[in-house]
């Protein structure tokens, strides 16, 4: 797969300026796309690595003081790797780090399946994964530590860290402050330019935002946004006078005990436990090891790399009194929630769709989770009755899932070595939530799967779709009629498309200032599954006649239209 900037000279200028579109594509793509869900591909147990940890970090506190000891539900570990490795068969995930606590320490800690599907090493609790923007968590840290010593004030304006900083509005400008960006409600949207192109900087980023049209003022509305996090990873380094990377080994890393934990590619290249990448594989089936992604700019959203092991550590510390890095005060804050966001996670949004695409004659379950807010880097929800914190995390090739239950001293982790595992990872973190929790409540993945199936997304309607990729055939001029030239609907450059070896077909194409190409493998009907990131695993369908042909992405939301007729 092919990706450049759409305009080399001039790489960033344009990326959050144009068409709503580019908004709803995002939702799309990286959030709740076909590629949220699993290859058909299972790789057997990996080897049985558990481990309880004697450690007086494990037995304490972040802050060194005993946690209380209430009786809280044992876990049954037959139980548990039972259910794991099933989930995993059932949604093609190669290899899992698994850790969780309970009381003050790590109860369970374990490897299943393998690092890479072409060597077959297996996963173990220290095996690193990248945990992409489960990171934005540790960004927050790091300003909260900052404001302990009282070099923040999270109700300061971003200008007063970053005197150059500007919005589209003068007005948003002087009130835009550090909790609007550690709560993504600046205005600012998402862009994933900088996260391909090494070549963006911090520096062309805050240029940017000057000319980027807002969804909102200040405060107003929560938007996912990368932007947000790395304009306050700029914050770190210029008040604290240390790059992101190295404030947070020194001052996060180093006091958890998170020793072999990293913060670039290259340095986790170096170690000799680490979880290959891997995507979909259209043509064979299962998975196919791919490339790690080095991020630039935007490290501060998404460059974490840990294991299991070393995110209990940082789970204990979650969960703790918060000292030496943290008053308990400020980790209250951190995992309160300071605005509604209804959009920020996947259960929620797959039954809120559901229920507006039911017939009436179809019953769609209930939502498994209600009241999302979203706090400084961690999104906030009521499962059961309860309130539990979390955050997901996607980088090419990885998924990442962390889950604290603060009323129960409780958290589970979950790290995956395949990318957009969304619907895998809500399946495991409820299913061991509910275990937490000691209560019974439903089926977890009946339920998503009774509300995917409202959608056509289920794993059932999926598994059809891949098989019709490995066996359909095309008949002579049937993918010759597809190609051509379109107008996109969320990129300057036009959209084309080629035939390649009779089979299949290649489309180039951008959204949100990237340009991808990937290939098209037909299902019939003028319906194609993309291989190739970021749309791996996607349904791309033609629709129209010759003269009013148009292209657009299967998912859960509908179509998602790409491109349209170039006259």
């Amino acid at each position: 797969m092919i990706i450049t900037p759409s305009n080399p000279s001039r790489p960033y200028q344009n990326v959050l300026i144009g068409h709503q579109f580019t908004r709803e594509f995002f939702m799309f793509a990286k959030r709740i796309s076909r590629s949220v869900f699993a290859t058909l591909y299972l790789f057997s147990q990996g080897s049985l690595a558990q481990s309880m940890f004697d450690s007086p970090n494990f037995l304490l506190a972040g802050g060194g003081r005993p946690i209380s000891h209430a009786v809280r539900p044992s876990l049954n570990t037959v139980q548990l790797d039972a259910f794991v490795n099933q989930i995993m068969k059932e949604y093609g995930v190669p290899g899992v780090g698994l850790a969780i606590v309970q009381n003050g320490k790590v109860s369970y800690a374990k490897g299943y399946g393998v690092r890479n599907v072409s060597k077959g090493t297996p996963v173990t609790p220290n095996t690193q994964f990248p945990i992409g923007s489960v990171t934005k968590s540790f960004t927050a840290l790091d300003m909260m530590v900052l404001v302990n010593e009282g070099l923040v004030n999270l109700d300061a304006p971003v200008t007063t860290y970053i005197p150059e900083f500007k919005l589209s509005s003068p007005a948003s400008t002087r009130t835009v402050t550090v909790r609007n960006l550690l709560t993504h409600t600046t205005g600012l949207t998402r862009t994933d330019a900088s996260t391909f192109n090494p070549k963006i900087t911090v520096k062309d980023i805050i240029a940017t935002a000057a000319t980027t049209p807002l969804v909102g003022k200040p405060g107003e509305k929560f938007v996912y946004s990368n932007v947000n996090a790395i304009i306050a990873g700029e914050i770190i380094r210029r008040v604290s006078g240390q790059s992101w990377a190295n404030f947070t080994q020194q001052r996060v890393f180093q006091p958890l005990g998170m020793n072999t934990a990293t913060l670039s590619i290259d340095a986790l290249k170096l170690l000799p436990d680490i979880a290959t990448p891997h995507e979909l594989d259209v043509k064979n089936g299962g998975s196919r090891p791919i490339d790690y992604l080095s991020l630039g700019a935007d490290a501060a959203a998404g460059a974490v790399n840990a294991s299991a092991s070393e995110m209990a550590r940082y789970m204990l510390f979650q969960l703790g009194t918060g000292s030496p890095l943290l008053s308990q005060a400020s980790l209250n804050e951190m995992h309160k929630g300071q605005i509604a966001a209804p959009d920020s996670n996947l259960p929620g949004v797959i039954a809120q769709l559901a229920s507006k695409m039911a017939k009436n004659s179809v019953r769609v379950p209930a939502p498994l989770v209600t009241q999302e807010q979203y706090g400084f880097y961690w999104n906030v929800e009521n499962f059961l009755g309860e309130q539990i914190v979390q955050h997901a995390g996607n980088v090419t090739g990885a998924t990442a899932s962390v889950t604290l239950l603060p009323g129960q001293h409780a958290g589970v982790v979950i790290l995956a070595n395949i990318g957009e595992a969304n619907t895998f990872m809500d399946v495991m973190r409820l299913h061991i939530a509910e275990v937490l929790l000691g209560r019974s409540g439903p089926n977890v993945e009946a339920v998503l799967q009774a509300q995917l199936k409202v959608l056509g997304q289920d794993n059932a309607s999926i598994a059809a779709d891949r098989q019709a990729a490995r066996t359909y055939r095309p008949q002579p001029n049937e993918l010759s009629a597809l190609a051509g030239t379109f107008k996109s609907l969320a990129d300057p450059q036009s959209t084309v498309v080629k035939v390649i070896d009779q089979r299949m077909l290649r489309l180039e194409s951008g959204f949100r200032g990237v340009r991808f190409t990937v290939d098209l493998i037909p299902l019939g009907k003028n319906r194609f599954m993309a291989t190739g990131q970021p749309i791996a695993g996607s349904v791309v369908k033609f629709t129209g006649g010759e003269d009013e042909r148009a292209i657009e992405i299967e998912g859960l939301n509908g179509a998602t239209p790409l491109a349209g007729p170039s006259k």
